[in-house]
């Protein structure tokens, strides 16, 4: 894709740090632009009367003291020991509110899942990693409190787009964040990375080469600088025991490019992990989220039913496992 000289001087003109804001605001505008913008607003629309009206639905739980430190949870009218699937929102790693995934809490729930969607910190209050940090200690809230509400923690699963995958692939891959509220990464029994940038120095090589330097030195910022880099980088702590993958990612993302999710499926595999990448045709990097949600006869509901089918494999798994006779 070639630079693009408004964006680029809309970059120049703002801080560094918000170049990554301003790309995705940008791409968000260009598929084209009119659809684009009717699609969110049908969904937001949506997403907000069933926010509204809902009567399963537990809001601005804390699972933390600090005030972004909430999250949601739906659960289903009938049904008892469900399983869990926490949702991370996208946003750059600076913006977004769990209130605006609330369609991805309906169709969740309505798919007999009780569904948690969180928030968390943002840059620029804070830096890499404190937002990995958050979605721990939301997931540790979870594990601890989710019957309360119809919820097995025992079948615990996690979803995230874009920088919510970014973060949900380094608690599921680095332990210490998980270990500091005495969790193991095998709480976690799969999860779902959407459109996630788990190749940051890929992911660096991109931006520059295609929107603007600046782009480049915001994601720099938001990890807290080149020295952190490294342990920011999920594509670093590929381990065999990793709980499941399920990679999603649409062939036409322009933010972040498909050969990033290929290049880390790839290592993962290398490196003994479970791991699946779906690629899906015609599809960026929000479409993916909207056509996942939002009932589209001309598109199907892909996300959803594959996020499911990944789940009740798991679940048949697990189920085999507890029923298999001891070896003498």
């Amino acid at each position: 894709m070639k630079r693009s000289s408004a964006i680029y001087r809309t970059a120049r003109s703002v801080r560094p740090v918000m170049a990554l804001a301003v790309a995705a605001v940008y791409l968000a505008r260009k598929w084209p632009a009119g659809k684009r913008h009717l699609q969110f607003v049908r969904a937001f629309r949506a997403g907000r009367k069933f926010y509204q009206v809902y009567p399963h639905l537990a809001k601005d739980l804390a699972y933390g003291d600090r005030p972004w430190q909430k999250l949601d949870v739906y659960w289903p009218p009938h049904g008892e020991r469900l399983p869990v699937l926490l949702f991370v929102h996208g946003g750059s790693w600076n913006w977004g509110d769990k209130s605006l995934y609330s369609l991805a809490g309906a169709r969740f729930t309505g798919q007999g899942f009780v569904t948690v969607v969180i928030n968390y910190s943002h840059f620029p209050e804070v830096t890499f990693p404190a937002f990995v940090e958050d979605a721990a200690a939301a997931i540790a809230w979870t594990v601890n409190h989710i019957d309360a509400y119809h919820g097995d923690p025992e079948r615990l699963f996690a979803g995230g787009h874009s920088a919510g995958g970014h973060i949900l692939s380094l608690v599921a891959l680095d332990d210490r964040y998980l270990a500091a509220h005495g969790l193991a990464r095998a709480v976690l029994r799969g999860v779902v990375l959407i459109s996630a940038p788990t190749d940051l120095s890929a992911l660096q090589r991109h931006l520059k080469a295609n929107l603007a330097t600046e782009a480049a030195a915001g994601l720099q910022a938001v990890m807290g600088g080149p020295d952190r880099l490294p342990a920011a980088d999920p594509i670093r702590h590929a381990r065999p025991d990793a709980p499941p993958l399920l990679l999603l990612h649409g062939d036409r993302d322009k933010l972040v490019p498909i050969e990033i999710a290929r290049n880390f499926a790839a290592t993962l595999k290398a490196a003994g992990a479970s791991v699946m990448l779906y690629e899906y045709d015609r599809t960026d990097h929000f479409s993916i989220v909207l056509d996942g949600v939002h009932n589209r006869p001309d598109r199907p509901v892909r996300l959803l039913v594959d996020t499911v089918e990944f789940v009740q494999r798991i679940g048949a798994e697990l189920s085999s496992a507890v029923k298999a006779p001891p070896i003498s």
